[in-house]
This record gives C-alpha cells, structure tokens and sequence, in this order.
C-alpha cells in the first residue's frame, strides 16, 4: 500500500505537527489535563485534519477492552406504535456517551432470546437491555455470563435474582384516572378491563379500586379486551342498564374510542352524559378523537432514558470509569416458579410517572362550597 494510500497513523500525525505521539495521544483522547498547551493541541487537532486522521474504533476497544456498544432486544419494535419513542430515546442517551446500539427486534427474527442474548454477548457489548413492548414479569434463559443489564417496561420474574428494570407507574396513573372522575362528582364509574392477566391489568385495576374503596363507592370492573370492538360491544350493553355508569375508565385509548363510538351512537354526549378516560396516549389517535381524549400517558421516552442511563452507570460508561465486571448466571439461578400475580417486584424496580394528560372527554369538576 503507497503512504498516499495508507490510513494515517498518530505516528504521522506526531510528525506533521512535529511533537511527540504521547503528546498525540494525550490530545486526541483529550487528556492533556494542563500538560500539552493550547497552541501545542491546536497544532495537532489541525495536523490530524489535514491528514484525515480519525482513531481506529477496532484498536480503542481492544487497548480498552470495550467495545463501545450496547445491545438492545426487544419483542416487537415493528409493531407496537410505542417503541420508537422507547429506542431512540435510549439510542439518544448512548450516543451521548459515545455508544452505539445495536437493535435486534425478535418480531422479525427466527431466533428466541437466548439466541439474541448469545448473539450479543458474542459479539462482547458492552451492556444489554432487554425491552418488552407489554408490561411483563420475564424469565430469562440461562446463560454462562451476561454484560451488565437493565430490563425495560419489564421485571425480573426469576427466583433469587433481582436484575434492575425501569417500569411504568401503571397503578399510580389508574389513581390519578379514577381521581380525576371523582373529582368530576360521578359515582357511578366503571372500568373496563383487559381479558387476560397480564401486569398491565393487574396493577391498572389495583389502582382503580384503591381510589374508589377510599372514596366509599362500589367497585365495579368488567373484563373486556383490548380493542376498539371490545370497547363499543361492552359500552352499548351498559348504557342499556336501567342505570348506566356515568363515567368509564378504560384499559386503553382504542377501547376508550369504541366507548366514545357507542355512547355516540346510543345518543349520549360525551363528555355530558357519560366521561371516559383512556390510556396509553397513543401518538395520532388519543387527540384526534371527537372530544379529544383525556388520557394516561405511558412515559416511554422517559422509560428509554432512564433505562439506559442507569446501564451506562453500571457500565461506569457514565463518568469514564471502567466497566462494571459481568454477572454471572447459572441454570440453577434461572430455574423459574409459576407467577401467583402477586407483586414480587424486588427494590431494583424503578417505576416512572404515568402523567394524566386532561383533554375534553370528562365533565368539569363540580364546584364544591
């Protein structure tokens, strides 16, 4: 290879600028701490652009014995309407500390998770977080050793291991829906649940009883679905009852829309004669409604930050020090019991606000005095 061709080296940049390559070295990995002066590390800065020098990514990890990226594996980015905000906020907050994410979405693959677990920690990220578009409680695969790790939208389901995840306030944003309708003076609320068992559910409705047995009010709960269909087939038979409920709290923004659908078609004004409230926040459908939709919002940005933040400070990514050693993991570690619903979730969980976001689907308050 001719020298013009060649990569430059900081060997050729410590003679273009005519200093030595520890003062190179000190300059382009920013460590001259008061030892190079400015007009020394501005003479190499601009030696190196006049070269076209740029550090090998290769070299930096094997003398760091990192390689600078971070693995993320989630169940279904292609299809969840959420994930973008949940990725590229995570992705945001790597590239700030100069790391790469690397995405692998098992929707559109052939292999489980442990194979992308494998396929990761093959390729020696640095760090792993492992996101689930469905709040769930996951039993991962035994493996050797993992890097570091960081659940997200998900907890550590496995006996005798506590792996940090970062997890939406589900039951604290139920509250704050049931409060807000009582707070409008109704009495007769309902809430419209989801048909399965998932933690969702459980703590959306741990929340929603918790507000209306304080208040004295009967709890009524009735399991529907997940869809817009199950929203409207299960309103239409409540607005039938010789005394319908006056307010709805439905377990998702589409069931909330088939609520709105029916009362429509069954001549009741929302939000006079029936308020619903949603959640999710689901982006260009929750405001868009006709009344716009007062809903829960699922903090998935925030999620996305504070997971791979609190990666990056395990790593010790976050303030330069070296990375945190790998956890190891044995098959009698992960060895997993049938979940009893109950809530197991170890102090390593880091729940995140769901904020209630107020548009035009719920009566006024009622002026109390």
């Amino acid at each position: 290879m001719s020298p013009a061709s060649r990569r430059p080296t900081s060997r050729d940049v410590a003679a273009h600028a005519g200093v030595s390559r520890a003062t190179v070295s000190m300059v382009l990995n920013d460590r001259v701490e008061g030892t190079v002066a400015e007009a020394t590390r501005q003479k190499v800065l601009e030696a190196a652009r006049e070269l076209g020098y740029t550090r090998s990514a290769v070299a930096l990890s094997l003398k760091q014995q990192r390689t600078r990226t971070i693995g993320l594996i989630t169940d279904e980015i292609a299809t969840s309407p959420w994930a973008g905000r949940m990725v590229r906020a995570a992705s945001r907050v790597a590239a700030e500390h100069d790391h790469m994410v690397i995405t692998v979405d098992l929707s559109l693959r052939d292999y489980s998770l442990e194979d992308a677990l494998r396929m990761l920690s093959e390729r020696q990220v640095d760090g792993l977080v492992y996101a689930t578009m469905g709040s769930a409680r996951v039993r991962l695969p035994p493996l050797p050793a993992w890097p570091p790790m960081v659940l997200l939208n998900c907890e550590d389901a496995t006996p005798g291991r506590d792996l940090p995840g970062v997890v939406p306030d589900d039951r604290g944003g139920a509250r704050e829906a049931a409060r807000r309708l009582l707070d409008a003076g109704h009495e007769r609320l309902v809430m419209l649940t989801g048909a399965d068992e998932s933690v969702a559910v459980a703590e959306r409705e741990a929340g929603f009883r918790e507000e209306l047995e304080a208040a004295g009010l009967p709890v009524r709960i009735v399991p529907t679905g997940w869809q817009m269909s199950d929203g409207m087939r299960e309103t239409r038979r409540l607005l039938a009852e010789d005394a319908p409920p006056t307010a709805l709290f439905c377990i998702r923004d589409r069931v909330a829309a088939g609520a709105i659908h029916a009362a429509a078609l069954a001549g009741v004004d929302v939000p006079g004669g029936l308020s619903v409230i949603g959640f999710d926040d689901e982006d260009f459908f929750a405001g868009d409604l006709t009344p716009a939709l007062t809903t829960v919002a699922l903090p998935h940005a925030e999620m996305g930050e504070r997971a791979m933040r609190r990666l990056l400070a395990r790593m010790g990514s976050a303030d330069g020090e070296a990375p945190a050693s790998s956890e190891t993991s044995t098959s009698e570690d992960t060895v997993s019991s049938e979940d009893d619903g109950t809530d197991t979730a170890g102090p390593n969980r880091e729940l995140v606000p769901c904020p209630l976001v107020e548009r035009a689907s719920v009566a006024e308050p009622i002026a109390h005095g």
